[in-house]
């Protein structure tokens, strides 16, 4: 267990009154935010991580922005309560071993998408999944190992390091300092290249799938000549809603050099269905995922889906670099591959990490039982309501070239902001404008997605989540139609944009 989360739990085992640790909230939300990097620490004085999310509820504010990061829910925030006091509460009426409590969240994890027979493994983001894929696929190849790399600049920033087999940043998620940039031990410079595969030109506007896919399929076929195994990705969703390489494309390289040529689908923003995700495990795909996008789980809680098959080979044959014992512990792991490699752990478990999904499985449970169908209905009709509003508004347009279908089914609007002078925002301008959206006096503090850097645009982006599809489903549920059941979201909305209008105008005017 890393040291601050050891000082942690000594800190609850000697505050508050024993046997009540779901009565210490503050105990609960100083967890939520640890075992990842920098990014979520909360700052001392507002409390806020650099995403500007809390790791308390905060129902007063209005968020629309599960493209990058979200409050903690309440009922998630009850939920990682309980399982807390269940884990370490040794007067509960029902304790619970540690490995026992991961192995649940990995089993929730899998009921809920209904991937039964698959295995998990725990990761403290979605560039920690990317890292930990890499890693594996290194350990089971006896080649050297291209990963082609789709849409860089729509994924995590630093996912390409991660491609690379290198650390991404100076800090991991269980404490250690590292090198940036520099390989993890166990992967000598030259192992791996890096591929990578625009779905944008130069202005931002999206390439026709069919060049992306030819474009991965050329890549494969080189690698292969050139004898070197190949992992491509499959962007399911990128940070602007686009999909990339159709799975049709991935299942043909892959049948180009069975066992050579793996397959990795990105789902980290998890906008898909639920029963693509379950086909591409069936198709042999290894699924990255998080539960802090869509899902709208506290950030930093990744995971990677297995398929039997695979996890199994790794569990017998994978040598993996010894420098993933930095981003990974043991408890991550199913114990089918734990207890059946070689491979040397240096943290036992990270109880940040597993907080947060106790957090993010509740509200994925309630998603999850929603018919598909339903799941697109109301996804498509938030998409329209955010439509409706952008229309006419002076300064805001959506993104040009984007607005194709994959917006309703992904429920991501993006937004170009435009200065008084004609100009685009700047990326350094939608940061200020995002600033201003958590600080305006007299308004509720409102969260949009992170700019995005499009060819000369900073791009913004108004998301739906799967708390606002499950709030609008149980509506519908007990009798309302479509349109009353989103009259929340509408009010939302309505409060958001004039907010919105309010600072991109001082944006104008500045």
């Amino acid at each position: 267990m890393p040291a601050i989360q050891r000082a942690n739990l000594q800190a609850l085992n000697t505050t508050g009154e024993p046997g009540h640790l779901s009565h210490a909230p503050a105990s609960v939300s100083l967890l939520l935010g640890t075992g990842g990097d920098r990014r979520i620490w909360p700052d001392a004085i507002t409390r806020r991580n650099r995403y500007g999310t809390l790791a308390m509820p905060a129902d007063d504010e209005i968020s629309f922005s599960s493209t990058t990061a979200s409050n903690v829910s309440a009922e998630g925030f009850l939920a990682a309560g309980v399982a807390l006091r269940r884990l370490i509460d040794l007067e509960s009426p029902s304790p619970v071993a540690y490995d026992q409590w991961f192995a649940d969240i990995r089993e929730g994890i899998l009921r809920n998408l209904g991937c039964v027979g698959a295995e998990v493994a725990l990761a403290a983001s979605g560039t920690d999944a990317e890292l930990i894929a890499l890693c594996l696929f290194a350990g089971l190849s006896k080649r050297p190992l291209t990963n082609v790399l789709v849409a860089p600049d729509e994924t995590g920033n630093g996912v390409p390091r991660a491609a690379a087999g290198c650390h991404y940043s100076d800090l991991t998620a269980l404490g250690s300092v590292v090198e940036a940039g520099a390989p993890l031990e166990g992967l000598p410079p030259g192992r791996i290249e890096v591929r990578t595969i625009a779905i944008r030109n130069e202005t931002g506007e999206p390439r026709h799938q069919h060049e992306i896919d030819a474009d991965v399929i050329a890549a494969v076929e080189l690698e292969l000549r050139r004898d070197r195994d190949v992992l491509v990705h499959v962007l399911d969703t990128s940070k602007t809603g686009l999909p990339a390489v159709t799975r049709q494309a991935a299942r043909h390289v892959a049948a180009l050099a069975p066992g050579r040529v793996h397959i990795i689908v990105d789902a980290c923003q998890f906008r898909g269905s639920i029963s693509s995700l379950r086909q591409d495990l069936a198709d042999g795909f290894v699924v990255a995922l998080t539960g802090s996008k869509f899902i709208a789980g506290p950030p930093f809680s990744g995971a990677l889906l297995i398929p039997s098959s695979l996890a199994e080979a790794f569990a017998t044959r994978a040598r993996i670099p010894a420098g993933l014992a930095e981003y990974t512990a043991a408890q991550d792991w199913p114990a089918a591959l734990r207890e059946r490699t070689a491979f040397a752990f240096k943290s036992e478990l990270n109880l940040g990490l597993g907080l947060r999904w106790v957090a993010a499985l509740a509200n994925l449970e309630r998603y999850a039982q929603i018919a598909e169908a339903r799941q697109s209905l109301i996804k498509e009709q938030f998409v329209c309501l955010v439509r409706s509003r952008i229309d006419g508004m002076k300064g805001v347009s959506l993104h040009p070239h984007d607005e194709g279908d994959h917006l309703g089914s992904r429920a991501i609007v993006p937004l170009t902001i435009t200065k008084a002078s004609g100009s685009f925002a700047s990326f350094e301008d939608s940061q200020t404008l995002q600033l201003l959206m958590r600080t305006l006096a007299e308004r509720p503090v409102c969260h949009i997605g992170q700019p995005v850097r499009l060819g000369s645009r900073a791009v913004l982006r108004v998301a739906g989540s799967a708390t606002d599809v499950a709030a609008v489903s149980a509506g519908m549920a007990e009798g309302q139609s479509l349109h009353q059941a989103m009259a929340p979201i509408e009010a939302r909305l309505d409060v958001f944009f004039d907010g919105l209008s309010a600072v991109v105008q001082h944006l104008r005017g500045a």
